[in-house]
């Protein structure tokens, strides 16, 4: 018999059995769109000011969601994070394995975006988040235009225009007590390095660089 056609029925075989695995992280990756959600309604009634950063993309395969919020004179930061991926250290049947594997990526995918076992405290020292919190408020956030206003992209000049196909993006959702505003730029570090200048671009960048920073550490 072909060795070599053995090897690759047995990797077929391994890739039509991460499939499902693989469509939990799309399903996971893709936006979701948290305006009108349960968790945008509890952290405006629970926090004086919350800002939810998301990265959409069918790419990425790390924790989607980062919280700050402002009670009063203290800021948290929080994470909404995929549940790790379970260390089997005995031999155990591979159909079990994976499994589990599946189960747990797919009660994540399902399960809608609140005060649940995925949203975690981040142990970060107040005066690093009061620091970061002032740098956040120079961005004026509020006041920025997203691509709802500006559209998406570069703008047409003289018949000629550039597009990004699977492009990540940035999603922010300013929460007070009185209003929700979602803001959406789709591949803005990219668009800004062909087509600069856009202020509300140019703001989302700024606050992702915070929040990366300060989620690093």
């Amino acid at each position: 018999m072909d060795f070599t056609c053995l090897s690759h029925l047995k990797i077929m075989k391994t890739c039509l059995a991460f499939l499902p695995i693989l469509a939990m992280f799309l399903v996971g990756n893709a936006q979701t769109q948290l305006d009108d959600s349960e968790i945008a309604r509890m952290m405006q009634k629970l926090a004086d000011t919350t800002i939810i950063i998301q990265y959409p993309s069918v790419w990425n395969q790390g924790p989607l969601l980062r919280f700050l919020s402002k009670k009063g004179d203290t800021i948290n930061a929080y994470a909404y994070e995929r549940p790790k991926y379970r260390k089997i250290n005995i031999k155990i049947p591979r159909s079990i394995a994976r499994t589990i594997l599946t189960k747990d990526y797919s009660d994540y995918a399902s399960e809608p975006v609140a005060l649940n076992r995925y949203f975690i405290i981040r142990d970060i020292n107040q005066d690093t988040l009061q620091k970061m919190w002032n740098d956040v408020a120079k961005l004026r956030l509020w006041r920025i235009k997203d691509d709802a206003i500006e559209g998406s992209g570069c703008p047409v000049i003289k018949k000629s225009y550039m597009e990004i196909y699977d492009g990540g993006g940035i999603y922010i959702l300013l929460i007070s007590k009185t209003d929700i505003k979602p803001l959406n730029f789709y591949a803005p570090d990219e668009f800004e390095k062909f087509c600069p200048g856009r202020k509300g671009r140019q703001n989302a960048i700024k606050l992702s660089s915070l929040v990366y920073k300060i989620f690093k550490e």
